[in-house]
Parts: C-alpha cells; structure tokens; sequence
C-alpha cells in the first residue's frame, strides 16, 4: 500500500463501504455516519461493478466527506476494502458493509479506545449488534481483551458466533491486507493477529442488518448453490494460506480449531471438483472429527458430484 493522498490534513477515521447493487440502503449506511457528534471523518465508497447507479445515490447523500470509487469489474468484497485503503487518507479504517450502520455515538467512543491503544494494537475491534439476534462475538466478554497472537487463537477457537466490527489503524495495511478474490476477512484477521495485538472492547459501534435480498444466506437454493461453485477456489486458496501459516499455532493452542479449518478446506475443495485435495486435508484432521455423520455426509456428496454438494448446502443454508 503507498502512503496516503496527498491533501488536507488527514482524518482520524476513514469509513471503508464495499457495495454491490444494493443503492436502496445507501441512504441508511451513510445516514448513519451524518448522525455521529465525532466529525473528523471521510467515507470512501466502493462500487464493485454494480448495475445499479452507486455514484449517483452517493452523490444524493451531499457531503464532501464521502467519495465513491468504482470497480471495472467485479473482484469481491475485501478486494474493494483494499481500493477502499488505497484511496483513503484516515488514520484508522472503520470497515462498515452496505448493510451496516453505525449506532450513536460510536465513532466518539472508539475514537477514545484508538486513542489509549498502544502502538502494538493493530485493530480496536468492537461488539456487533443484530437485527435478528443476540450481539456478538458469542460469548460476550465480561470486560476489554487485549490479546497477542497465541491467546487471540485460544479466544476465537472458543466462539460460537465470531464477528465482530473491525476498527484498523492504517499502519496494518503496510504489511497485511484482505485478500483478493472472493474470500472474505478470516485468513486477514489471522494474519493481522500474528503481527499485532489484538484488542476487543466491550463497546457497541455497528448494527448489522439481515433485510439485504442478495445476502449470502439468503435467496434460492440454485443461486447460493451456484455462488458457492464459483466462489469455492478463491476461498479454498484463502484457507490453505491460512492453514499454512498458522497451521502449527493454531494445533498447538486449539486441536478443534484446527480441525474445524481443515474440514472447511476438505469442503471447499470438493466444492472446486479436488478429491484428493479434500481427502488430503481431512487426513490432517483429527478421527473423531473426520467420522462425524455430518463430515462424512459432506464428503460423500462431494465426491460423487460437486454440484449435488453445493446444491444441498445451499438448501440447508
């Protein structure tokens, strides 16, 4: 990443919003960002190849502060984080979907925490709230964690629910960044951890809303069957690069998560059409884990066709 634009004196935040289509809630994300009583603040709006007009429902919202960029073609969502990056000049990237919004008084309240973090913290993360559920990470934390690398794997092993809302100091994208292509943030948080403290605060900044039509989770079963095709070998090259870098730790601190990586590899491989890739990364994992009925299900659907296993998890989804 090179330095920041030249220009005006840097603000201390720099929104980062990822969008595909989905215009309709600009007026939500951002109106969300015009409520906050912290101003040092620009938004930076990247239109992934929409077919929907993006720059001019951005240009609607009015301020100067929000800047859209566009995409040629469409590359995915932490692809667009990176342009997001590039093009940012903030001390600090608040990573905001198109389906978020940021509750009231957030920005001043992590405003604050950036501000106490030591030089080590790479990323001020922050509780989730839902539209559909209890807040998460699942479980809460009582109080702040401030974890180095070995205790934030131990941590994440033990969630049940594990997103949380990422607050980024700039000086990460010097050395880590999302990965391109369609996988999203897990091999990104793994290796911001592995070079920077990790800080959670108990804090709520986001609200994730579930009404977005072409969320992942939702829509027919043929289309997330046909998503899950297609975007199978970016992930699967995600989480081989995350199983070889953080493969060891991750055994030495937590088998089972290792195990859960390793399985989801297995899956994603047999989602790509490589049996012997996937029976190659279930023989990395342990036994008991491996001949689970569900495990053995999956495996066995994905060996007789790709296409029956992602059209039975996109029915199960």
């Amino acid at each position: 990443m090179t330095a920041p634009p030249a220009g005006p004196e840097r603000p201390f935040f720099t929104v980062v919003i990822p969008i595909f289509n989905r215009a309709a809630m600009i007026p939500r994300v951002l109106g969300s960002l015009a409520r906050q009583d912290f101003t040092d603040w620009e938004a930076v709006v990247v239109d992934d190849c929409s077919r929907e007009d993006i720059a001019a429902a951005v240009a609607a919202f009015g301020d100067p502060r929000v800047r859209c960029v566009r995409h040629d073609v469409n590359r995915g969502v932490c692809a667009a984080r990176n342009t997001a990056v590039a093009a940012s000049r903030g001390r600090w990237m608040l990573n905001v979907d198109s389906d978020f919004e940021l509750l009231d008084g957030a920005m001043t309240a992590l405003h604050a925490r950036c501000l106490a973090a030591p030089d080590d913290v790479g990323n001020v993360a922050s509780v989730m709230s839902w539209d559909n559920g209890p807040p998460s990470p699942i479980p809460l934390p009582d109080a702040d964690l401030t974890l180095d690398y070995h205790a934030y794997l131990r941590w994440v092993a033990s969630l049940s629910h594990t997103e949380y809302f990422n607050c980024i100091r700039r000086e990460v994208f010097e050395h880590v960044r999302f990965p391109e292509g369609r996988a999203y943030e897990s091999e990104f948080n793994l290796n911001l951890a592995k070079r920077y403290r990790f800080q959670l605060v108990t804090v709520r900044a986001c609200l994730a809303h579930t009404d977005a039509a072409d969320r992942i989770t939702r829509g027919p079963a043929l289309q997330r069957a046909k998503r899950m095709l297609r975007d199978a070998p970016d992930w699967s090259r995600s989480v081989e690069g995350s199983l070889r870098d953080h493969g060891d730790a991750m055994r030495a601190t937590s088998p089972d998560y290792y195990d859960r990586y390793a399985i989801h590899l297995a899956n994603l491989r047999l989602l790509k059409g490589d049996r012997v890739g996937a029976l190659d990364a279930l023989g990395s994992a342990q036994a008991r884990v491996v001949l689970r009925p569900r495990t053995l299900i999956i495996t066995a659907l994905g060996l007789v066709d790709r296409r029956l296993l992602a059209l039975a998890q996109g029915v199960r989804s």
